[in-house]
């Protein structure tokens, strides 16, 4: 079976519009940041100060803020219910660093909110994480059953395999309209706060609407990888017969 992984391979090339479009939407949102990261906001508070304000404005006196290492690594911890802000962003007052630090305050507020695509996402989490550990096993197990005719209904452990593979679709499938609904809510947040007038506001969104284009680019990355695997599976069980 050498030419299975040959095959594998050059069916790369269905890859190839996730990967140009994830290129893309990398630098789109490293160029975006980096344009507004040099513009400071006329209210003049460090995006930690910022998420305090608002935090405690909506009663979340308990949520924690952090200082992560790395840009743009900015995250919310629900278990912990943590907001980590990064280097690029913690003490800075431009207006990608609040615009960034606002939309990690959507998810909190997702969270406060019982926000149902956010708890759907939390349930797969784990589900994701021990899927993509046994994904592969299943497959290739199935097929070399299969093909040995060692196990009747072999072929069963290779949809299994397929199906846990489309999990992540379903992640993505999901992520996007959270990550989408939480920059929204930043938007209306810092308009609402005062804490960015309305031309500040929507700068700040174009940095929110570029970081949105990552996770498109994630969702088809996924399908196509999804479709990839299909046409490997295809070709292999067509060389058989």
């Amino acid at each position: 079976m050498f030419y299975a992984y040959i095959l594998y391979y050059v069916l790369g090339f269905v890859m190839i519009p996730g990967i140009i479009l994830g290129i893309w939407a990398q630098m789109k949102v490293y160029t975006t940041f980096n344009e507004y990261a040099k513009v400071e906001t006329k209210h003049g508070k460090t995006a930690a100060q910022v998420a305090r304000y608002m935090l405690d404005g909506a009663g979340c006196v308990d949520t924690k803020i952090a200082r992560i290492r790395g840009e743009l690594t900015d995250n919310f911890n629900p278990q912990t219910n943590t907001i980590s802000l990064s280097d690029s962003v913690y003490d800075q007052n431009s207006i990608s660093a609040i615009g960034v630090t606002a939309h990690e305050i959507g998810h909190v507020f997702q969270h406060k909110d019982n926000y149902v695509p956010i708890k759907i996402r939390n349930i797969l989490v784990p589900i994701i994480n021990f899927a993509g550990l046994i994904v592969w096993p299943l497959i290739i197990v199935g097929l070399i059953l299969e093909f040995t005719n060692a196990f009747v209904g072999s072929d069963i452990l290779v949809y299994i395999g397929l199906g846990i593979y489309g999990l992540d679709i379903l992640f993505c499938l999901i992520t996007l309209p959270i990550e989408l609904n939480a920059s929204k809510r930043a938007y209306k947040m810092l308009l609402a706060t005062g804490e960015l007038d309305e031309e500040e506001a929507l700068n700040a969104k174009k940095v929110l609407n570029a970081a949105a284009w990552t996770y498109v680019a994630a969702l088809l990355t996924s399908i196509l990888s999804l479709l990839r695997l299909l046409l490997f599976l295809f070709a292999l069980r067509g060389g058989d017969n």
